[in-house]
């Protein structure tokens, strides 16, 4: 481009360039365009601003989580079908493991509980029973032949030793512990069936003399097994509930550790 020589020349055509302009900014055409009616004005469409696109992802069709099929009830037993068929587990049960969780409670109000793991062996006429803390930590072991108990620390230390009876009869569920018993149990005691479902019945057991008390075992229709054992004198409840039922499976081998005659 070749540079403006004249300067008058450029300065006019500058003007002319810049009152074009102003011809046709708003104000000028504001000026020159007709009124505008108030009615038609009112009319006139405001264009609202239109959401984005958003993708949305076709929903699949999922099928539901398929239920678990209820077990078919079982039959309705009788008192002494329960009472047969807990003595015919008990002669056949030769190693047992399973956790519980006990409650006791006084006239409606909970008094103490307790969790942890017991361990039979008829073999070695060896019961152990652990006895953990709420984070599930060791507290205290008891081992025992049915003669004589030893109770030992969270580090498997001797504490002290006591007899049997005494110790047994100072717990508030002496049928927790009576297994390879049980059918000693049963005898001296009157049968009867509380209530019973499509897959437990509880058997109701009184002794026959002596102290008055009633002892519920809850039993499992397929095996007959407690998984419930519950004892009542007036007004104090004891509750034991069993699980993680291992029968006749290998115990570890150290698991009577520190019991020493």
């Amino acid at each position: 481009m070749k540079l403006c020589i004249n300067k008058k020349l450029c300065f006019v055509l500058g003007a002319a360039l810049f009152l074009a302009a102003c011809s046709d900014s708003p104000t000028s055409q504001a000026e020159n365009s007709q009124p505008i009616d108030p009615a038609a004005e009112s009319v006139i469409s405001v264009p609202q601003p239109q959401p984005s696109a958003v993708e949305v992802s076709p929903v699949t069709e999922t099928d539901p989580a398929p239920q678990k099929a209820k077990p078919a009830p079982l039959p309705e037993v009788t008192a002494q079908q329960l009472t047969e068929n807990l003595k015919q587990w008990d002669k056949k049960l030769a190693l047992l493991e399973t956790d519980f969780e006990q409650t006791t409670s006084y006239d409606g109000v909970e008094v103490s509980r307790s969790a942890g793991k017991l361990f039979y062996d008829r073999a070695q006429n060896r019961l152990r029973l652990d006895t953990l803390n709420p984070e599930g930590g060791l507290e205290q072991s008891a081992v025992t032949d049915k003669k004589d108990i030893v109770i030992l620390d969270e580090n498997n230390q001797h504490v002290t030793t006591l007899s049997w009876t005494d110790w047994q009869q100072g717990q508030p569920n002496q049928a927790l512990f009576d297994f390879g018993n049980y059918t000693a149990l049963v005898d001296n005691h009157t049968a009867a069936v509380k209530s019973q479902d499509g897959q437990t019945a509880i058997l109701t057991l009184t002794p026959k003399k002596g102290e008055e008390y009633t002892l519920y075992l809850t039993l499992s229709k397929q095996d007959f097994f407690p998984q419930i054992i519950t004892i009542e004198s007036e007004l104090m409840i004891t509750q034991a509930n069993l699980t993680n039922i291992h029968k006749n499976q290998p115990l570890p081998a150290d698991v009577f550790g520190g019991f020493h005659k």
